[in-house]
Formats: C-alpha cells, structure tokens, sequence
C-alpha cells in the first residue's frame, strides 16, 4: 500500500479541569506519575481554597492538554503559570498556543495583572518558547549558601580562604548601598 495523505480536522476545546479529568490527565500529559498522584495534585487545585486555577485542552472528549494559574499569596495581581503539558502527538498542532491564551484570558478575568514562571536558565527552548508568548526576563539575582560542609577544625585559614576574605573585605567596604542595609 503506497503512503497517503489524509486531511483530519477535529475540534479542540480549552476548559476549566474537572475531577473527571484525572485519568486521562495520566494517561496523557503524566504517565511518568502514578495516577493517585495526579489526582491528589488535581484535587489539590480544584478543593474551594486553592489559589490554583487549572485549564485542560480536550479533544474529542478526551483532556490531552493542561496548564495551571497560581495566584501570589502575597500581590494578588501576580501569578505563577506552569504546569503546561502536551501530549506528545498534538504538540505540533498548537495546543500549547491555545492553552497559554486561555491562561491569560482567565488570569485577566481574575484580576491577574501579571504572569510569571521561573525556569533554570538551562531550559534555553522552554525560555525562548515563553518569550515567544511575550514573556520577558526580569532580573533577579539568587544567593545560595551550602550548609553541609564542616568548618574546619584546626582554626587555620589556608592562603587561598586568607586571600579571599580580604576580596571580600574590599567588596564591603566599597558596598555603598547595601552594605548601609547589612548596617542596619
């Protein structure tokens, strides 16, 4: 049999998740996950107090897309999408598109003034993917101290840690601004 092309269409329909929703959810979005944790996550975001507001896009009856809302607990004018899931054989058909139009559509209407998501600066596709959708970058600047090391127990400093307490020294005292907020 030669190959042949054959033209579908169907219609997609993008709405507020249901209960219902769950299985399909793992079959087709998470099936990396057990289906009693999608539906305790689901549950988590339909029960009456959540901040989370969660959309699927349907075909043929069948939930094969989603993407969550999360409001701010702190500026309700701001929250988090993420959660954006697309099974594998309609992600070339623009779902994604739909999904994130509709977030914003029912962010505006939830008085959402701003959509955010925070992603590892190694996720380049998934970032330039979100620009695409006209989100920006903002800057932002993450400290991290590692708890798990030892100090030392002689109480000696070798020549490198000297070296770099006395560039932090340096980096201090020229510190202006923040250093008068550490003072206080």
């Amino acid at each position: 049999m030669a190959n042949q092309d054959f033209n579908l269409a169907g219609a997609l329909k993008v709405r507020s998740a249901e209960k219902e929703d769950a299985t399909h959810l793992h079959s087709y979005c998470f099936p990396e996950k057990t289906k009693t944790q999608v539906t305790k996550a689901l549950d988590e975001d339909l029960a009456e107090e959540s901040q989370t507001h969660r959309l699927v896009a349907e075909v043929g009856g069948y939930p094969i897309g989603q993407i969550s809302i999360t409001r701010d607990a702190v500026d309700p004018e701001v929250a988090e999408v993420g959660g954006l899931a697309v099974s594998a054989p309609f992600r070339p058909l623009g779902v994604a598109d739909h999904l994130m139009a509709a977030a914003e559509v029912t962010a505006t209407e939830n008085g959402v003034k701003t959509l955010e998501i925070e992603l590892p600066s190694s996720e380049t596709p998934v970032i330039q993917r979100y620009k695409d959708w006209g989100f920006t970058e903002k800057p932002l600047v993450v400290l991290q101290k590692a708890l798990d090391s030892a100090p030392e127990e002689d109480g000696g400093e070798d020549e490198e840690a000297t070296a770099e307490n006395a560039e932090e020294n340096e980096v201090a005292d020229a510190g202006g601004e923040q250093q008068e907020l550490l003072d206080t």
